[in-house]
C-alpha cells in the first residue's frame, strides 16, 4: 500500500512495508520485540488501525484498555468490545469519573481534553511500569506529540530521524516506551489503512474536529465544568447525534447557553435538534 504525497514528502515514508520494515528495526534497537503491549483505544479509527498494524506485525497486546466516565457513549464502549472479540484480546475498562471531577476544579473549559487525557495516561503508565509492558497509542502525524518526539530525536542523534519516530519513551517523564504506529502517517492514510483492515466503525455523528472529524466525548463542548453541565450536555447532545446518525449528518451542542453545531451548516437540522431539546428540556 502507497501512502499519501503529504506522508511520503513530511515524514519521508513511502509505503506500508516500509512502516512495517522500520517499525521492526526500532523494537530490535530497543530489544523489546517480545515485550508485551498495553494499548489505549477510543473506540475510533486511530487506535483500532494501530492495534490491527501491530497485530499485523507480530507484536504482542496483553490487554486494550478503555476509559470510561459517567458522560462517556455507548458506541465507544461497544466498538471497543467488538475489537476485542474479533482480536482475542482482554478489554480493561477503567472509569475515571472521580477523578475527573476532581481536576476539573477551577480549570478553564478549554482544558478538559488535556485533563482527561492526562488522567488516562497516568493511569496507562501505572499499569505498563506494574507488569512491564510498552504503551500503544493511535496518536496520528498532526498530534501535538509529534513536535515533542522530533525534539526527542534531535537530541539524540542530531537530527530528526523519521525511522526512529514509533518507539521512543516521549514524554521522558514517565520512563516507559511509547508506541505510536501511526504517528507518521496523514489523515488518508489510516482511512485507507482501516480498509485495508477490514475495520467497519460505528460513529457517534458528534461535529468533533472539523477538518478531520475526530471525535471525542460530549465534554469537549462544556463551556463551564461542573457535574451538572457535565449531565445536561450529555443528554443534549446524545438527542442531537441521535438524529445526526439517523439523517446522515454530524451535529453537536454546547452548554451553557445552548448552541448547536451541524456540518453540514444547516437550519432545518438545527431546527429539529431544537424541537427535540425543548422536549427534552420540558421532560426535565
Amino acid at each position: 500500500m502507497e501512502f499519501s504525497k503529504w506522508t511520503k514528502e513530511k515524514r519521508k515514508l513511502n509505503n506500508l512495508d516500509e512502516l512495517k520494515r522500520d517499525i521492526i528495526e526500532q523494537f530490535k534497537e530497543y530489544n523489546v520485540l517480545n515485550k508485551e503491549i498495553i494499548a489505549m483505544v477510543s473506540g475510533g479509527k486511530d487506535s483500532s488501525v494501530a492495534v490491527a498494524l501491530a497485530l499485523d506485525l507480530g507484536l504482542k497486546i496483553k490487554y486494550l484498555v478503555h476509559f470510561t466516565h459517567k458522560w462517556s457513549w455507548e458506541i465507544s464502549k461497544d466498538e471497543v468490545k467488538k475489537l476485542g472479540k474479533r482480536f482475542n484480546i482482554e478489554v480493561k475498562y477503567i472509569d475515571i469519573t472521580k477523578e475527573l471531577l476532581k481536576r476539573i476544579r477551577g480549570a478553564k473549559p478549554s482544558s478538559i481534553c488535556r485533563i482527561c487525557k492526562n488522567i488516562m495516561k497516568d493511569k496507562a503508565v501505572d499499569i505498563a511500569k506494574k507488569e512491564g509492558l510498552i504503551i500503544m497509542t493511535g496518536d496520528s502525524a498532526l498530534e501535538k506529540v509529534s513536535g515533542a518526539i522530533m525534539n526527542y530525536l534531535r537530541e539524540k542523534y542530531g537530527e530528526v530521524r523519521y525511522n526512529k519516530m514509533e518507539l521512543t519513551p516521549v514524554p521522558q517523564k514517565y520512563n516507559v516506551l511509547f508506541f505510536r504506529p501511526l504517528i507518521r502517517l496523514a489523515y488518508e492514510d489510516i482511512i485507507n489503512l482501516l480498509k485495508y483492515y477490514n475495520l467497519n466503525i460505528k460513529r457517534v455523528h458528534e461535529v468533533g474536529d472539523k477538518k478531520f472529524w475526530r471525535e471525542g466525548c460530549c465534554l469537549q463542548y462544556a463551556k463551564k465544568l461542573n457535574e451538572e453541565v457535565f449531565d445536561k450536555l450529555y443528554l443534549y447532545n446524545k438527542v442531537a447525534t441521535e438524529i445526526a446518525r439517523q439523517y446522515n449528518f454530524r451535529a453537536s451542542v454546547k452548554y451553557p447557553p445552548i448552541e448547536i453545531l451541524t456540518i453540514p451548516n444547516k437550519e432545518e437540522y438545527k431546527e429539529m435538534i431544537r424541537k427535540k431539546l425543548r422536549e427534552l428540556d420540558e421532560s426535565l
